[in-house]
């Protein structure tokens, strides 16, 4: 081979510019850091034991005959066909029943009015923290101030000084009405968080379809119906969840006004659960209710979730 050859091949100055200068040092792998989930571990971890270990200690508990003392005794399902044959467990189902139905009807549909009418008042901060003052309390608290409100010396003796002498009675002793008054004080007290979530809701609708649809001649009733409403359905069905659930729940304002009397009356199944259990140290009795209460919330929500996400799809 020739020199002038050798040298045509030899790349010049500006083509070893171009060339990409090769990495000396190898490219590390991106590591995934796990010091945030360690400080998440402990809590996780606590919350998930404590949780389904009680759950299947519950679970097997219901099977049994114990008072928390005593040897237990297996006795299959022994403790549900008591419970269904229990007058007191049917009062119970349907004051919750009845518990239920009041907290999807009062505390979603008097906060949605009040959010329509706050978000057109110039007064809307003032307004939103006298309602919501309630929501602060403890349902503990709520219920004695309503207990006092509504004992002899509360509004039924200023029924009386108006000359109204049949309405000065306790009205927490009268069986079923106790329970509406009940499922209106848990409702007075549910009002504010529901109003608040309301009037997120409205505020966050966008502008651009409610304008057109005036343009358009809607207004009024027709306007809220056909329009706000639907375009509000995503936070009315967080309201209505979260109401329903907490209708199932509700033990502290029963058992402060009532104690779920007179003649266990006033009950609901939560009531009658924490009764047997630890009042009548029937444990196997008062799991089985739980069992039962825990089963019916899931599969209630589980339905009412699942046409939810199925709406949004």
């Amino acid at each position: 081979m020739s020199l002038a050859n050798e040298l045509s091949n030899e790349p010049n100055e500006k083509e070893v510019q171009r060339r990409p200068i090769p990495n000396s040092k190898p490219r590390k792998k991106r590591k995934m850091k796990w010091t945030p989930y360690l400080y998440l571990l402990p809590a996780v971890t606590l919350s998930l034991l404590f949780f389904i270990f009680s759950i299947i200690f519950t679970f097997i508990i219901s099977f049994t005959k114990w008072d928390g003392v005593n040897d237990i005794q297996f006795v299959g399902f022994q403790n549900y066909i008591e419970m269904v044959q229990d007058p007191n467990f049917l009062i119970a189902c349907l004051n919750t029943v009845i518990w239920v139905l009041g907290g999807l009807i009062i505390p979603v549909l008097i906060p949605l009015i009040l959010a329509i009418a706050i978000t057109k008042s110039r007064f809307g901060s003032t307004f939103k923290n006298i309602f919501y003052l309630p929501n602060a309390l403890s349902p503990t608290i709520a219920g004695i101030i309503m207990t006092v409100l509504l004992s002899l010396y509360g509004l039924p003796q200023l029924m009386g000084m108006v000359g109204l002498d049949s309405l000065q009675t306790n009205w927490l002793n009268i069986p079923y009405v106790n329970t509406l008054i009940m499922v209106a004080s848990g409702a007075w007290q549910g009002i504010g968080i529901n109003l608040i979530l309301f009037i997120v809701g409205l505020n966050n609708i966008p502008t651009e379809p409610i304008e057109a649809a005036k343009l358009d001649g809607a207004s009024g009733l027709t306007l809220y119906t056909k329009l706000i409403l639907p375009l509000l359905k995503p936070t009315t069905l967080i309201v209505l969840l979260m109401s329903l659930v907490n209708s199932f729940k509700t033990f502290d304002v029963i058992w402060v006004m009532t104690g779920g009397g007179p003649y266990r009356t006033s009950e609901t199944l939560a009531v009658t659960m924490y009764k047997e259990a630890f009042v009548n140290s029937e444990l196997g009795y008062g799991s089985a209710v739980a069992i039962f209460l825990s089963i019916i919330t899931l599969v209630i929500s589980w339905f009412f979730l699942k046409d939810t996400f199925k709406g949004e799809e």
